[in-house]
């Protein structure tokens, strides 16, 4: 068993698992391999924010913030990688499957099932019914779409243009502050303005 892990981009899917003492881990799918981790799900997620200077609520926050959404919200654990996970049911379920979107070749119905094919060449059935479960897959892909939009292009651009020639407002002797300087350069161009 594992102490800690940092969930990667290799990272399939990750479920609770009860250990022979009765304590709850994290099973991990990553590539080929499976492993058991001596942390829960939630809290692996919470370490592998928290490393690189995230954590687990807030990340949880804004993904409802963004999806409108309020319950089994996709999270991005590490946007630098751009991983995003999504449980298939409540994250607080012991045996919630947290899955990488990325690498879910393809989802079949099994009557009120899903079959879930992996990029590993296995598959699982997990409870949910297709239509769900593929809604799942949709709002982690869409999470991670428009956040990835967000912080290539934050807000509105805005252009800050340096004037041609700097007009200093000084002090008179009386005390205050002489505009005229900038009242005079506002009528220059406005003159030039009517010219054209």
């Amino acid at each position: 068993m594992q102490k800690n892990y940092y969930v990667e981009k290799k990272m399939i899917l990750m479920m609770g698992e009860y250990d022979h003492y009765g304590k709850q881990c994290a099973r991990v799918m990553a590539g080929k391999s499976s492993f058991l981790v001596d942390r829960t799900p939630l809290q692996l997620l919470d370490d592998t924010l928290t490393y690189i200077g995230f954590d687990l609520r807030g990340a949880m926050a804004s993904a409802k913030l963004i999806l409108g959404e309020r319950a089994w919200c996709p999270i991005i654990v590490n946007p630098y990688l751009g991983i995003c996970l999504f449980p298939n049911k409540s994250p607080y379920n012991a045996d919630c499957i947290w899955f990488n979107p990325e690498h879910i070749v393809r989802t079949k119905a099994l009557r009120n099932k899903t079959e879930v094919e992996l990029s590993n060449g296995l598959s699982i059935i997990v409870d949910s019914k297709l239509t769900f479960f593929n809604n799942r897959i949709h709002k982690a892909n869409q999470l991670m779409q428009i956040s990835m939009e967000r912080g290539n292009h934050p807000g509105p651009i805005l252009f800050c243009l340096e004037p041609k020639k700097r007009h200093q407002i000084t002090k008179e002797k009386t005390g205050k502050y002489n505009f005229s300087n900038l009242a005079d350069s506002q009528k220059i161009k406005e003159s030039i303005g009517s010219i054209d």
